[in-house]
């Protein structure tokens, strides 16, 4: 016989293995977020119940509805298939683990809460076994505990004493989910560790206790700052400053830790980035507009040309990645160069959850989104011991300005899972006039405490999603042409900065003292005519460049050069995440005769089906002590 509350308790099962193995699989943990809903709605269909709506769940169902605004004004109909379950739109059942806020007491929440901490420590235990392993452990396990061959492998941060370490990811994909992933679970951690040294009692007779928690909290902070995800390490900064004003501690007692701990991090921001090159790009990509590992600035300027032409309604669901292509085209029709950069940008969102949802559902995604960020710092800030424990809903906010977090499943389900145990508000009157004494003791009238209506965290996350746009719609209005550049690398592939500076430049670039030769790539251009719609035919100017030879350096200049004419392949590669191949075409020796040299390359002459890079490597030699670069002039697209 089934009892009244047997359903139910199925339901808060699956809820706890749905938020304990969330850090494993995002298969396992939708197959128990599924199930825990399943059975919370059989419970209230067998005990007559009608569910309860919390207005965060109200606002995100408005959310998504509002992503369909455009296909019933466009098409006239929905389209099952590409509107709803094949887009953005098949996320909204999601947002239904929001119905478990009402559904389960305090107490209950409180014990969901261990399974979160278990969660984390399962996140934490991953993420250092992928640090030391040499395959993503979700393939290999998968795959029955053996490495397939040309699956893809984990990035290699360093080799300590013959031990390599990589970027760890645990079981996720991606460093942003697991970056993601740390965001959410961490502070379930530090709280407990918070808990456990503030009172004197529990940390005496439970203190290998407090020592193992406190170990795997600087575990979690560590895997955190390895994992190199910047959008998460913002969000942490700004939402400690949401913490402080919360918690409102004396300025006294945290001095000292805030000034070790900004220290501590700087120390090691300061040693990884001058001894590791994936560091090193991981924090210069922060401050350049034009890297070919960071393509946002083009996500950006398509971002704001959709959204002038559909500021209103939006592009609708599952619309996205077309819409883009569409806005690119004529782009590329004006610089061709920009062919490569805009096919390896990613197109399925904007890298933005906030400008995403308006994108897609214009000025009703506006409101409804900043409706549920309302109601969920309304609900965060009202439960003031749980703060520390919910922060990472904040972090996910604010590091949503530069990641799309709520598209990614492996993180919106468990940041719905932390909002479904959040303690359920008190009920307060609503209040517009409130009355407070002054100092005569005369009743005063105070019309709509502002602070009691809209939280402090509401109105600062406000202004870092207004001030992000801000900064991305400047950063977006670079015009095309100065995006860009032919860049220079190593014979190993590396960055070459003084091989960098002569490329378009005044003139002539000094070279260290003695230096008597210098070798480095650069990258040319496509050997075919080729959009995102169209098949590539070969282009029939020809591929050239000048080195140019002043006369008033001419004692400083290369007694030597060897100019190599180099094919590199593109496209397939960047989709397996493979190397691309480079081979050697031709090797010209350039006689001297204190001329301008050109080099031109006819793209007909090396026909093949896929499009390729052009490029070219210069190898000078000097007789002299004072050795010079000649300075390179070079097109945009190699004419």
């Amino acid at each position: 016989m089934i009892g009244k509350e047997t359903f139910h308790t199925v339901s808060y099962v699956f809820l706890w293995l749905f938020l304990a193995f969330s850090p494993f699989s995002i298969s396992l943990s939708q197959i128990f977020a599924g199930l825990s809903l399943l059975f919370l709605f059989l419970h209230q269909i067998k005990n007559k119940e009608q569910p309860k709506f919390p207005n965060a769940l109200l606002f995100w169902i408005g959310l998504y509805i509002s992503f369909l605004i455009y296909p019933l004004i466009e098409y006239q109909q929905i389209h099952w298939k590409k509107d709803i379950v094949k887009s953005e739109f098949g996320d909204l059942w999601m947002g239904f683990l929001l119905l478990h806020q009402t559904s389960l007491t305090n107490l209950q929440k409180k014990n969901l809460q261990k399974a979160v901490l278990l969660g984390a420590i399962f996140l934490v235990l991953s993420g250092l076994v992928s640090l030391f392993f040499h395959y993503r452990l979700a393939p290999y396990v998968m795959d029955g505990f053996r490495y397939i061959e040309g699956k893809r492998l984990p990035h290699l941060l360093a080799i300590l004493n013959g031990i390599s370490i990589y970027l760890p990811i645990g079981f996720q994909s991606t460093h942003l989910t697991y970056g993601g992933l740390l965001a959410l679970y961490l502070p379930s951690l530090w709280e407990k560790t918070f808990v456990l040294f503030q009172k004197k009692k529990i940390r005496i007779h439970f203190w290998k206790v407090s020592l193992v928690f406190f170990s795997f909290s600087l575990l979690g902070f560590f895997l955190l700052f390895l994992n190199q995800s910047r959008s998460i390490w913002i969000g942490f900064l700004v939402s400690f400053i949401l913490l402080y004003q919360n918690r409102k501690p004396s300025i006294k007692k945290i001095l000292p830790w805030l000034v070790l701990g900004i220290f501590f991090i700087l120390a090691i921001l300061i040693i990884f980035y001058h001894s590791n090159w994936i560091f090193q790009r991981a924090i210069d990509d922060i401050f350049t507009k034009r890297s070919l590992e960071n393509q946002r600035i083009w996500i950006h300027k398509i971002n704001f040309i959709l959204v002038r032409e559909n500021f209103l309604f939006g592009i609708g669901a599952g619309n996205y990645g077309e819409r883009f292509i569409d806005s690119a085209i004529p782009i590329i029709d004006q610089f061709p160069e920009l062919y490569y950069d805009l096919f390896i940008t990613p197109k399925s969102h904007a890298h933005f959850d906030f400008f995403h949802d308006i994108l897609l559902g214009g000025c009703f995604a506006f409101f409804f989104f900043l409706c549920f960020l309302w109601a969920i710092c309304k609900q965060i800030e009202s439960t003031q011991n749980q703060f520390l424990f919910s922060i990472g809903i904040f972090v996910v906010f604010i590091a949503g300005s530069f990641q799309c977090y709520l598209l990614d499943d492996e993180v919106l389900l468990p940041f719905m899972g932390l909002l479904s145990i959040l303690p359920q508000l008190r009920k307060n009157r609503f209040d517009f006039q409130s009355k407070k004494k002054d100092q005569f003791g005369i009743s005063s009238i105070t019309v709509f405490p502002i602070r009691k209506y809209i939280p402090i965290s509401f109105g600062m996350i406000l202004l870092w999603l207004f001030s992000s746009l801000t900064v991305t719609y400047l950063w977006s209005r670079t015009d095309e042409v100065d995006l860009v550049i032919h860049r220079t690398r190593t014979k190993d592939n590396f960055p070459s900065p003084l091989s960098q500076l002569s490329i378009g430049v005044a003139k002539p670039v000094p070279l260290p003292p003695n230096t008597k030769d210098w070798y480095f790539k650069l990258s040319g251009c496509l050997d075919k005519e080729v959009n995102l719609r169209t098949k590539p035919i070969s282009r029939k100017k020809p591929i050239q460049l000048k080195i140019l030879w002043d006369k008033e350096f001419e004692k400083h200049l290369p007694s030597s050069i060897i100019v190599e004419i180099r094919k590199r392949e593109s496209f397939d590669q960047d989709k397996e995440y493979k190397v691309h191949g480079e081979r050697v075409l031709k090797t010209i020796l350039l006689p001297i005769t204190g001329k301008d040299h050109l080099v031109s390359v006819d793209p007909r002459e090396m026909l093949q089906e896929a499009p390729e890079f052009v490029d070219f490597g210069f190898w000078f030699a000097w007789e002299g002590k004072e050795p010079y670069l000649p300075r390179i002039a070079i097109s945009g697209n190699c004419e």
